[in-house]
């Protein structure tokens, strides 16, 4: 609780039921003349249901919740909880029920997000359009991802793509395409791969959409850990040259991280550094705190290849702090893994490593748990 949330319980236990809602629906009233902020928007969300007014604060969770959440807004998963949805549209119960999963997700609770994502799925399949299935399918495809079950993810989001080609949806085409890339990397299948990710440039090479740079910053990225660096290279720069005439501070900044991380490839240190201090610097004004921890960790990974390991691990440290206030799981998860990496000394390392098998255990990532296993062995043996 905050001043603001404690003053408001204070007053509220004097009062009766429907003074409780008139007080509610009040501030309601007054928050809606407060402008769109983060803040604003959350707390008329919460007296929206206080007062009963669940239509307009489901209205205003479909419209902004998923930019709420990217900003560290974890807190909506609560106000989502308090709605009654029994008299709701089914098409705002499915879409409610997608960011519902999705925060879920984040937070670690897969299995809860696997079920509600399902029963939305359901639901979709009865009131929603194609794009909401396919999109709902993708959502489940990454918790299975997470989970360490990669066939059934692949499987999933080949059922996606299914849709997103029939609808001719080039941006989640290209999405899917990428992740389809990525699991196929997992499992070390790399030519297949290659061909996920040449879908993804002939996706490119036939549209001039903007929403297409998102999905070319991923492609740059991928191809970078493929050694495919020349590829690597063309993607990366005109996605940076692309993203500094668009009005997007944060996706300008996931250009100049895989810019920076072509750089470290190419033994260019001092550019890779400067890349990734300007898109962290870019990622803490746009407040996007998911981008912010894993553009941390990439400047990490650079300090690390350069020598500058006590840098390194102070980077690790700080985003793991940020990861943690926003109850980031999987990201607390790889930050605690690369501090157990590079600890100085084996108590630390033990620590670090036997918290992040932990925090895997609980979020049933069985893939990174066994790779986790691993180095917990290395560090006991001493290696």
């Amino acid at each position: 609780y905050d001043v603001h949330d404690l003053i408001r319980e204070f007053l509220l236990r004097s009062l009766t039921p429907a003074l409780k809602s008139e007080f509610h629906a009040k501030c309601a009233a007054w928050y809606m003349k407060q402008g769109t902020s983060h803040e604003m928007l959350i707390e008329l969300v919460y007296h929206r249901t206080q007062s009963g007014q669940h239509e307009e604060a489901s209205e205003i969770i479909v419209r902004e919740g998923r930019h709420l959440v990217s900003q560290g807004h974890m807190e909506l998963l609560g106000l989502i909880e308090k709605i009654d949805a029994n008299d709701l549209d089914p098409l705002v119960v499915v879409k409610m029920s997608q960011i519902q999963g999705e925060i879920l997700a984040l937070l670690g609770r897969l299995d809860d997000a696997e079920g509600l994502l399902n029963s939305a799925l359901t639901l979709a399949e009865e009131h929603a359009d194609l794009i909401i299935q396919a999109e709902i399918l993708s959502s489940l495809a990454d918790v299975s991802r997470k989970q360490g079950h990669s066939d059934v993810s692949l499987e999933r989001h080949k059922n996606a793509l299914k849709h997103y080609i029939s609808l001719g949806h080039a941006r989640w085409a290209a999405r899917t395409y990428n992740n389809i890339g990525y699991l196929l990397r997992r499992k070390n299948e790399r030519n297949k791969a290659l061909e996920a990710y040449g879908e993804v440039e002939a996706i490119l090479k036939s549209s001039t959409d903007e929403s297409l740079v998102s999905s070319q910053i991923t492609l740059a990225r991928a191809l970078i850990d493929l050694g495919e660096v020349d590829r690597a290279r063309e993607h990366a720069m005109e996605s940076h040259e692309r993203t500094a005439q668009m009005d997007d501070t944060a996706l300008h900044a996931r250009s100049q991280a895989v810019l920076g991380r072509y750089y470290s490839k190419a033994e260019q240190s001092e550019l890779a550094l400067f890349h990734y201090t300007e898109a962290l610097e870019a990622m803490n004004e746009a407040g996007d705190v998911q981008a912010l921890v894993e553009i941390t960790i990439l400047l990490g990974e650079v300090l690390q290849d350069a020598g500058r390991s006590d840098e390194a691990m102070e980077h690790y440290a700080q985003a793991l702090v940020l990861a943690e206030a926003n109850d980031l799981r999987m990201q607390i998860g790889e930050l605690l893994t690369r501090l157990g990496g590079m600890a100085p000394d084996k108590q630390g390392r033990m620590e670090y490593l036997q918290r992040a098998l932990a925090v895997f255990r609980e979020l049933g990532a069985k893939n990174r748990m066994r790779e986790v296993q691993s180095m917990v062995h290395r560090a006991v043996m001493g290696r």
